[in-house]
């Protein structure tokens, strides 16, 4: 530190100016370390965006037929039309068991077939497809009898043997052989086993279902089966690691093998909800992960539309 103490009563006039030019010395070398200091902070490059892992699409290699945007796209079958859109994914997470795009099951991509053949379905459903009925999305919005489910609005696909499901038409408890053969529906598609993946292995989960086919059939003969894909959860779900997405696409292997084995149209429903990263995007998703919202469910009877039974 300078020390610049003059005393005034002596009148130096040279100590007087030495002083004043140190002053002026030291208030010029201040200003430009601060000018010095104020380019360096607008000089600091910005703090990087934080990268969070999973945001973006792996880079393996594109197969021959990979995702499209539209029908004309090389990833729809030119002959039969088979909807391979979601191959990519299946490609890019070997985690996920990938859906068999040869099986004769597979529906294939048709027309629109719009609300004239949604409004001739009902769904056997767990929790995720029974958010249909009070976002109002089918035929008699929220008071619909197109879902068939329990009264807690869900079923379980372990405990269905002499469950008692709400009958939509007049809120009695039956089972769903009653009420399979009170109202003989024309279509059912069947979206069962979302409330199974996590403690059922193959044969306890072929088992209950091949069970619950049979008594509906024996039930109402000239009823079309559709046997319809567990949707993917998103990453708010999957982080609690109780059911997984490569758990689900494990379940809907087999849930293809049935349709194969009892010759029923296969609903490839989970394709429509899957993004790039593996997992359901949370803008279709509730709060929860594990239930689609109503743009979710949306794309899901879009699914429906475009992948019709139309024989």
């Amino acid at each position: 530190m300078i020390n610049c103490y003059i005393n005034p009563k002596k009148g130096d006039a040279g100590v007087k100016k030495v002083f004043f030019a140190a002053l002026f010395l030291l208030a010029a070398i201040l200003a430009a370390g601060a000018v010095v200091r104020s380019q360096s902070v607008l000089e600091e490059p910005p703090i990087p965006a934080i990268d969070y892992p999973g945001t973006h699409l792996p880079t393996a290699p594109r197969p021959e037929k990979a995702a499209a945007p539209d029908e004309d796209d090389p990833a729809i079958d030119p002959e039969k039309r088979v909807d391979r859109r979601a191959e990519l994914i299946y490609f890019n997470h070997p985690e996920l068991t990938p859906v068999d795009f040869e099986s004769p099951s597979l529906l294939p991509l048709t027309e629109d077939m719009g609300e004239a053949y949604t409004s001739r379905i009902v769904f056997l459903c767990d929790s995720p497809t029974w958010w249909m009925k009070p976002f109002g999305l089918l035929t008699g919005g929220t008071n619909t009898t197109q879902i068939w489910t329990g009264p807690e609005g869900t079923v379980t696909l372990a405990y269905l043997r002499g469950y008692k499901i709400l009958d939509p038409y007049d809120g009695a408890l039956r089972t769903i052989p009653e009420v399979t053969r009170l109202h003989k529906p024309e279509y059912m598609i069947v979206a069962l086993g979302m409330n199974g993946v996590a403690f059922m292995d193959e044969d306890y989960f072929k088992r209950e279902y091949r069970n619950i086919l049979d008594e509906m059939k024996a039930a109402s003969p000239e009823t079309k089966f559709i046997l319809q894909s567990i949707y993917p959860v998103s990453r708010a779900d999957a982080s609690r690691g109780i059911i997984t997405n490569a758990d689900i696409t494990r379940a809907n292997a087999w849930i293809l093998q049935l349709a194969e084995e009892y010759g029923y149209p296969y609903l490839d429903s989970f394709s429509a909800l899957i993004a790039g990263d593996g997992y359901s995007p949370a803008n279709l998703m509730l709060p929860d992960g594990f239930h689609p919202n109503k743009a979710g469910l949306t794309k899901i009877l879009e699914y429906i539309r475009t992948h019709a039974v139309t024989e």
